[in-house]
């Protein structure tokens, strides 16, 4: 068992893969969390480096599944170092346009969930007197699309709710950031128009990426980051300035 233990909660996604796989390389443990796809958990499991790894199904917005999870977790690892809550959905549409149904499911999995989570293990996280946890949120140049009424909502929910856990938790050596991508993409997947049309609206004029996602999570994560707590860290090639 590595001396560093991840938890990646909504481990399939783009973020979550690429935290995981770049946890791993650093030789930590790692336990993701999955939705529904066993085989595509099963999958970013076989790309880690290093042995110990382990998935866990779990429906975020359901409290006591989480506290369930968390708990196994826990078991499984003996201690929870880093937390990433990477869990989130988006559909656009104006206020007007949005059905309850959409709106729920926005705060049920972006925000209850992040709860759900934070609420699980903060226990744990007091009792062991040291940690980190990091969401997964939006940058201002998203927020501030009126197409995404319930994302931004829910989004910005999610950046106080953290702050909250920031001060509650703090006393006790623990620590909870946000970071805040643009637009994030592999390369790869875009057309060379795409591509085009996103460099040019990057005042950086690069695509960000997962992996660029990733290394500025691991790095709150980290000891590294000791001092940082409460913070939004944007990670937008600077199209929110």
């Amino acid at each position: 068992m590595s001396s560093q233990s991840v938890l990646v909660i909504g481990g399939t996604g783009n973020s979550g893969r690429a935290i995981a796989r770049q946890a791993a390389s650093d030789g930590k443990t790692v336990a993701i969390t999955y939705y529904s796809s066993e085989s595509d958990a099963n999958d970013v499991l076989e790309g880690l480096e290093g042995d110990g790894h382990v998935a866990f199904q779990c429906d975020v917005a359901d409290a006591d599944a989480v506290a369930e999870t968390v708990d196994e977790v826990v078991e499984t690892l003996e201690t929870v170092d880093e937390v990433y809550y990477t869990s989130g959905v988006i559909a656009r549409s104006l206020i007007e346009e949005t059905d309850p149904e959409t709106w729920a499911n926005h705060m049920d999995v972006n925000v209850t969930g992040a709860f759900n989570v934070l609420r699980s293990l903060a226990p744990h996280l007091k009792a062991q007197g040291h940690g980190s946890v990091v969401g997964i949120s939006a940058s201002d140049a998203i927020q501030r699309n009126p197409e995404l009424s319930a994302y931004n909502a829910s989004k910005t929910g999610l950046n106080a709710l953290f702050r909250e856990a920031a001060r509650e938790f703090a006393p006790s050596g623990v620590r909870a950031n946000i970071v805040a991508p643009g637009p994030i993409r592999e390369a790869d997947q875009l057309s060379e128009d795409a591509k085009a049309d996103l460099i040019e609206s990057t005042p950086l004029s690069r695509i960000c990426t997962p992996d660029d996602v990733a290394a500025v999570s691991l790095f709150l994560g980290s000891d590294a980051a000791a001092s940082i707590t409460g913070a939004v860290v944007p990670i937008d090639g600077g199209i929110g300035l």
